[in-house]
C-alpha cells in the first residue's frame, strides 16, 4: 500500500532550504507512485500550481506595512482553515506532512486534520516548538531562554529582527500554540539532524514523538578532477548566516585571490553590498541574487569549495549536503548539526564559528591544496551517495507513513 499524502507547506515556491525539500520530498513520492497533493498560501511567484489541492488561501503581509489588520490572520488564519477543510472534501489524503506554517497558514490547518482523524507528521526545519523565533539564537549568541514556554524572553532581548512589536507577535503566537495543544495534535516529529532532536529533546519536546530523517539530494554521476576558481556561498542574506565573517575574511586573503561569489536573498543584501564596496572589494565578490535548478548547479560544479560560515545552530545544513553531491568541498562553521554533514579534513574543514581568522586560513589552505580539493571532493560525493541518497529517505519517510496508519 501506498499512501496517499498532502503535503502542507507556507509557500508553494523556493524561498529558502525548507521549501525546497518540500518541493523535492512532493517529487520523490510522485515518483513512488504516491496519490500526492499540496497545500499552500497563494503568492504570486508560486510555481508548480498543478500540485495544489482546492482554492488556496491568500498569503499574509508580514511586513511592518502590513499593520495591524493582518495580526489576527498571522496568528490565525480562518481562511486558511476554512480552505483546507473544503480541500479535503475532493482530496482525502491517508496521511498530513506538515512543513513550516506559523505567520501565513498557521496552526490553524491542525484542526481540520486532527477533527478528521488524518495522522499528521510534521519535519521540523527550525526550533520553532521550543523558541518563539525559532533559531535558538539571540543578541549574537546561542540562546534557550524560551525553555519551558517562557517566550517572554523573546520580547526583552528583541530576538525577531531586534523589533519590539515583531518579538511580541512572535511570544504571543507561542503562547497561543501552547494554549491550543498544537504539538498534541501531531502524531510524529522528524528532526532533520541528531543535533535537532537532541536540543529539541533537552528543551521537553517528547522523545518517543521524534524521529531523525536526514534532507537527500541525488549526486552527479561522476565527481569532477578540475578545481573551480571562485569561493561559493548559498543561503540566506542575513548576518546570523555568517556572511559579515565570510567578507571579513575573503578580505584579508593575500592577493591575487579567488573570487568571491554569494548566491541568495535576504533583508541584509543591501548592507553587503555596502560593506563590498567600502572595502574596496565590488570587482571581486559576485551578488548573484536568487539561483535554482541548472543554474545553481552549474555554480556548484564550477566553483573551488563551497563556504557555510553560519553563526546559528543548524538543524542540518542542505547546502553543504548539496556541495558535496556535486563533488566539492565544503568549509563550515563547526556548530549546530553542520559536523553531521561535513566531517573535518574528509569532506571538508570545520572552523570556530565567528572567527574571521579561522576561517581565513582555512580558505587559503583550501586554494593551495588543488589535489586535497579533489580528495575532499570524491569522499563527500561518496559520503551522500552512501549515507544521504534519495532510496535511503524514501525507505525512512514511508517507513514513518505506515506506523502511523
Amino acid at each position: 500500500m501506498r499512501p496517499s499524502v498532502l503535503q502542507v507547506n507556507n509557500f508553494h515556491y523556493v524561498r529558502g532550504g525548507s521549501d525546497k525539500y518540500f518541493f523535492d520530498l512532493t517529487r520523490l513520492l510522485l515518483e513512488r507512485g504516491h496519490a500526492t497533493k499540496t497545500f499552500a498560501s497563494q503568492h504570486d511567484q508560486d510555481i508548480l500550481n498543478g500540485w495544489k489541492v482546492g482554492d488556496l488561501p491568500h498569503g499574509v503581509n508580514t511586513s511592518e506595512a502590513g499593520g495591524i489588520q493582518n495580526l489576527v490572520h498571522f496568528l490565525y488564519s480562518i481562511e486558511a482553515r476554512r480552505k483546507l477543510e473544503a480541500g479535503l472534501s475532493s482530496f482525502a489524503p491517508d496521511i498530513a506532512h506538515l512543513h513550516i506554517y506559523y505567520g501565513q497558514l498557521t496552526s490553524s490547518v491542525l484542526s481540520p486534520l486532527h477533527k478528521r482523524g488524518i495522522p499528521v507528521v510534521q519535519t521540523l526545519h527550525e526550533y520553532k516548538t521550543v523558541c518563539a523565533t525559532h533559531g535558538l539564537y539571540s543578541q549574537g549568541r546561542f540562546c534557550d531562554r524560551c525553555h519551558g514556554h517562557a517566550y517572554w524572553h523573546a520580547v526583552i532581548e528583541q530576538c525577531n529582527r531586534g523589533s519590539v512589536p515583531r518579538s511580541a507577535l512572535s511570544a504571543i503566537e507561542g503562547y497561543l500554540a501552547t494554549a491550543m495543544g498544537d504539538k498534541s495534535k501531531v502524531d510524529r516529529f522528524i528532526a532533520v539532524s541528531e543535533y535537532q532532536r537532541d536540543q529539541l529533546v533537552r528543551l521537553g519536546m517528547p522523545s518517543e514523538k521524534l524521529s531523525v530523517v536526514h534532507h537527500f539530494t541525488q549526486p552527479i554521476a561522476v565527481p569532477p578532477s578540475v578545481v573551480g576558481d571562485y569561493f561559493l556561498y548559498v543561503g540566506r542574506m542575513v548576518k546570523e548566516k555568517g556572511v559579515p565573517v565570510l567578507l571579513r575574511a575573503y578580505a584579508s586573503l593575500a592577493q591575487p585571490r579567488p573570487k568571491l561569489v554569494l548566491v541568495g536573498e535576504g533583508i541584509d543584501t543591501g548592507l553587503f553590498k555596502h560593506e563590498v564596496e567600502q572595502a574596496g572589494l565590488k570587482n571581486d565578490v559576485v551578488f548573484t541574487g536568487h539561483q535554482e535548478g541548472l543554474g545553481l548547479t552549474e555554480l556548484y560544479r564550477n566553483c573551488l569549495c563551497v563556504i557555510n560560515p553560519s553563526l546559528l545552530n543548524e538543524t542540518f545544513g542542505l547546502t553543504a549536503l548539496e556541495a558535496q553531491a556535486m563533488g566539492r568541498p565544503v568549509i563550515a562553521s563547526r556548530i549546530g548539526a553542520l559536523p553531521e554533514v561535513v566531517r573535518d579534513n574528509e569532506t571538508g574543514m570545520l572552523v570556530e564559528p565567528g572567527s574571521d581568522e579561522a576561517l581565513a586560513t582555512a580558505m587559503e589552505s583550501m586554494r593551495c591544496n588543488s589535489v586535497g580539493i579533489v580528495q575532499m571532493g570524491l569522499a563527500g560525493w561518496t559520503s551522500v551517495k552512501q549515507n544521504f541518497s534519495k532510496a535511503a529517505h524514501y525507505e525512512k519517510i514511508n517507513a514513518i507513513y505506515h506506523e502511523l496508519l
